[in-house]
């Protein structure tokens, strides 16, 4: 990694942002975000000579972010873009603040906490010192480091044992001033035999940058269901990774959709660490213009008798470019593991472009794993029949693209986010999205 643009003024810039940030009460919070600012400080953001970077560029936001990160909220001029969610547990977050005006609860059940970081670690001393941090690793790229540095509110589902939430919890981040940077972070935990579904949701009006980071527990026996939705604006950049530890015979339900944004880059990093543990990742990729999609996901088999299954979809219009990796690492001691990778992709114009890379890394001998990947553009034999049965081309083109989707969303429970991806995938056949 090289510093920041190699740029020691922008570099001079953040450390007076950092030494400047109200620091909180607790002085192990203060070390971990000192800490993770000097491995920023040495490493700086991630470019493209870096392996994992080849194919996403991230200048812009390198040069924008000492300044961005200065800007202050201002007054909401719109209604935040929010998803109307039957009976869930909502909390909101306005440029990067919580907001207790706009979350749909006033008193949260017991286990879920919500705001300023420092607070949380001045409330809950034992509990966050003992998750946050823990899971997410600094030196995995520049934007973590940033993030644990200089993140500020959060939110935390905090599941005791034996708990069945049967309210979704919605996680709404709305950005609505210009050229501001936010920076989430957010802890979940779910303890032996939990269950719990959470959404966090990613919106803007504006131009804004957003570096989330979330780790996420999942006690023995636990089940979490966990969707992601980008829709931000198309001058928005996005930088978003998860990390998820899976005890004995955990499981784990992800869904990532993208559908905004002009730069966006998600990154899940799954581990399955206790045996019987099991994880199905499933991410829907939409982008035209000259937008940009980066999806990666690491699956990492430390258990015997685990299981895994990963599809991955992009449709990519006009001069859109994206990005998939998908790595199933089995170490030795996982036997008997069974995974499996697919990603396929669907160019709808000779412009638009994928780079994908599905990877196996196998150090046992006992597992059944397998990986594969396919682009193309729109079937001319299945166009022919829907033609000939009566259909127009315009028709029967969206028919085949609801279709390549489709498959994705039947498994989504909250029928609002099913209805917002719907209403992308209308947008995108009419010839735009958002």
């Amino acid at each position: 990694m090289t510093k920041l643009s190699n740029n020691p003024t922008e570099l001079n810039e953040l450390k007076a942002l950092w030494q400047a940030r109200e620091q909180s009460n607790s002085a192990w919070l203060n070390q971990l975000q000192k800490h993770a600012f000097d491995i920023f400080s040495s490493s700086g953001f991630p470019t493209t000579r870096m392996e994992d970077w080849k194919y996403t560029d991230t200048r812009n936001i390198a040069t924008n972010y000492p300044q961005w990160l200065k800007t202050q909220p201002q007054t909401i001029a719109h209604t935040p873009a929010l998803l109307d969610i039957d009976n869930s547990i909502h909390l909101a977050f306005i440029d990067g603040h919580y907001s207790p005006e706009y979350s749909g609860t006033k008193q949260l059940p017991p286990g879920i906490i919500a705001g300023n970081l420092g607070d949380l670690a001045d409330c809950y001393p034992g509990l966050l010192q003992e998750k946050l941090g823990k899971l997410a690793n600094n030196n995995d790229s520049g934007f973590v480091a940033i993030n644990t540095a200089f993140a500020c509110d959060g939110a935390a589902l905090l599941l005791p044992d034996n708990q069945d939430l049967e309210q979704p919890i919605y996680l709404s981040f709305f950005s609505s001033t210009p050229e501001i940077t936010i920076q989430p972070r957010l802890l979940i935990n779910l303890g032996v035999n939990s269950r719990a579904t959470v959404l966090e949701h990613y919106s803007s009006n504006v131009a804004a940058i957003t570096n989330a980071v979330t780790e996420i527990n999942c006690g023995k026996g636990s089940e979490l269901t966990w969707y992601k939705l980008q829709d931000e604006h198309i001058d928005a950049w996005h930088t978003a990774v998860q990390y998820a530890h899976l005890d004995q015979d955990a499981t784990i339900k992800t869904t990532q959709i993208d559908i905004g944004a002009g730069l966006a880059r998600n990154e899940l990093r799954l581990t399955l660490a206790g045996r019987g543990a099991h994880a199905e990742a499933k991410g829907l990729l939409m982008a035209d213009a000259q937008r940009h999609v980066d999806s990666r996901i690491t699956v990492e088999h430390t258990a015997p008798e685990t299981s895994s299954r990963e599809r991955y979809r992009s449709i990519l219009a006009d001069c859109a470019r994206g990005v998939f990796n998908g790595r199933i690492l089995v170490q030795a001691e996982a036997q008997k593991t069974a995974a499996e990778l697919t990603n396929k992709n669907l160019l709808l114009n000779s412009g638009a472009e994928i780079n994908t890379k599905p990877e196996l890394e196998i150090y046992a001998d006992d597992v059944k794993c397998a990986h594969g990947s396919t682009t193309g553009q729109l079937d001319e034999t299945s166009m022919f029949y829907l033609i000939s049965r009566g259909l127009n081309i315009d028709e029967a083109r969206n028919i085949l693209i609801r279709a390549f989707a489709g498959e994705l969303l039947t498994d989504i429970s909250i029928e609002a986010l099913r209805n917002r991806v719907q209403s992308a995938l209308e947008e995108l056949e009419h010839g735009h999205v958002k």
